[in-house]
């Protein structure tokens, strides 16, 4: 058998949104190169993932949804469930540290991968980023967005889940 060039699978919205959610590291590698992603460890934190597809030079930013584990990470589950319950609803969310941080992530990924569009994907809260941040170079893609006091972003496919309570809020 000649040397055979495998191509890798296309990457859901669902399963981007997975990989995120990952704790494991080794498992995202392992998940990410089958579809042709290299993860970059000193951008990925559990909040957000960020890989690069050399073969098709781009980069996945994935932001996380709220934590949803008190004992996992309890200051961290204050502060999402802090901007679910005061920060989205009176349309603030830009000003927390959650967003800061992504936006500054999202930042330092574009400038090491210049030449590479983002896509960038989100879940509940972290539609919030991904809405705010989606741009005419950087394409967004959310799962049950809770999108409440913002303006609907051209760049930015927004799918719900039918009996998603975020969603049916927003």
């Amino acid at each position: 058998m000649e040397n055979q060039i495998i191509q890798p699978r296309k990457l859901s919205l669902h399963k981007a949104l997975k990989l995120g959610y990952l704790r494991n590291e080794r498992k995202q590698k392992k998940r990410l190169k089958r579809y042709g992603y290299v993860l970059d460890p000193t951008l990925t934190t559990g909040e957000h993932l960020v890989a690069y597809n050399p073969r098709l030079n781009k980069v996945l930013y994935v932001s996380n949804g709220s934590e949803s584990n008190i004992i996992r990470n309890p200051q961290q589950f204050v502060e999402d469930w802090k901007n679910n319950i005061i920060h989205i609803p009176t349309g603030t969310f830009q000003h927390t540290q959650r967003f800061k941080d992504e936006r500054a992530t999202l930042l330092k990924a574009k400038e090491k991968y210049k030449d590479a569009p983002v896509v960038l994907v989100g879940h509940s809260q972290s539609a919030q980023t991904v809405n705010l941040l989606a741009n005419a170079n950087t394409k967004g893609y959310t799962l049950n967005p809770a999108l409440l006091k913002q303006k609907p972003n051209p760049n930015v496919e927004n799918y719900r889940v039918r009996g998603d309570i975020v969603s049916a809020i927003s």
